[in-house]
């Protein structure tokens, strides 16, 4: 069965979502409606590898130093789930202008970015539901 994966950084977000027993949606200053991203990218989204801030300015990593600052972790959740939304979906949903989607899906593509492998869920969803991976160096290992 093929999966979609949410990615995120192990220091900053994992003990957050082991509390909760969940991820949830928030919100990303783009799409007006609150979701949790997914994608179908095979390895790592790339949009998931966010700039850090330094004293004196924001700085785009390469994946590997995002891992290695951060780590990595990924959920993994079945692609047929009926929650899944499409990328467009989720911008009909919010109201987003084409021209505003187009810029965003621009955006993406430079940094590796695919929107047709976008998928998003408007609600919080228990970890029950999903596997966890972490990745360590360049294999991801499942974790119970």
């Amino acid at each position: 069965m093929s999966h979609v994966i949410h990615c995120t950084n192990l220091v900053q977000k994992l003990p957050p979502i082991l509390n909760s027993g969940h991820l949830l949606p928030h919100m990303d200053g783009h799409v007006e409606n609150s979701v949790v991203w997914f994608s179908a990218h095979p390895f790592w989204e790339p949009t998931a590898t966010k700039p850090c801030r330094t004293d004196s300015a924001l700085v785009n990593l390469k994946f590997w130093e995002y891992r290695d600052l951060f780590g990595c972790i990924r959920f993994a959740l079945p692609a047929d789930d009926s929650r899944l939304l499409t990328w467009r979906e989720v911008c009909q949903q919010a109201g987003l202008c084409r021209v505003d989607r187009r810029k965003l899906e621009a955006a993406a593509r430079k940094r590796g970015g695919d929107p047709k492998q976008w998928f998003a869920v408007p609600a919080a969803i228990p970890l029950a539901d999903m596997s966890l991976e972490i990745l360590s160096i360049n294999e991801w290992r499942a974790i119970s």
